[in-house]
């Protein structure tokens, strides 16, 4: 067996182990966790338990795409490390995934409180663009922009969910 063979390979038992996890989610623990109210309908809005099922959905169609993809091209289990040097575990901690860890501390506990959903994501996208190496400021702007449409246009106009709102906006 080849070593890019091999790479495919235990990519793809990762893949069915998270698809296992994926299954047990849909099947146990959403219809434990999440109670639908009897005679609840679609004039009432979307039932509390669409959007873990939507999630699951997802996720089980990308790891199949990419299940798939391994099954049919195994080169592209080839995938080029985002860390660099300074990251290896064995001379110290991560600095990029603690960075990733306090960013996501500070979005959810201090930036969407006084910034809002929305204008808070913006921030965190450019934050982690920049810290992922992205320099092309056209980029820095219109990633995020597009980004937050697309999360604007699913949550708010077809799913009418309301994302949180913060002091400023």
């Amino acid at each position: 067996m080849t070593e890019l063979s091999g790479t495919a390979t235990v990519e793809k038992r990762q893949l069915v182990l998270l698809l296992s996890i994926v299954a047990i989610f849909y099947f146990i623990l959403i219809p434990i966790g999440v109670i639908d109210p009897e005679g609840y309908g679609i004039d009432q809005g979307l039932p509390p338990s669409f959007s873990p099922k939507l999630v699951s959905y997802i996720a089980a169609l990308l790891m199949l795409f990419r299940f798939g993809q391994l099954h049919f091209k195994p080169s592209s289990a080839v995938v080029p490390s985002i860390t660099d040097e300074d990251d290896d575990l064995s001379l110290g901690f991560p600095r990029r995934g603690l960075l990733g860890m306090a960013a996501a501390l500070v979005f959810s506990q201090i930036l969407i409180p006084i910034l809002g959903f929305y204008l808070a994501s913006s921030v965190l996208l450019i934050g982690l663009l920049t810290t992922l190496g992205e320099k092309n400021i056209g980029k820095l702007i219109l990633y995020p922009m597009i980004v937050i449409a697309a999360v604007w246009g699913l949550f708010d106009q077809l799913l009418s969910i309301r994302l949180p709102a913060g002091l400023i906006f």
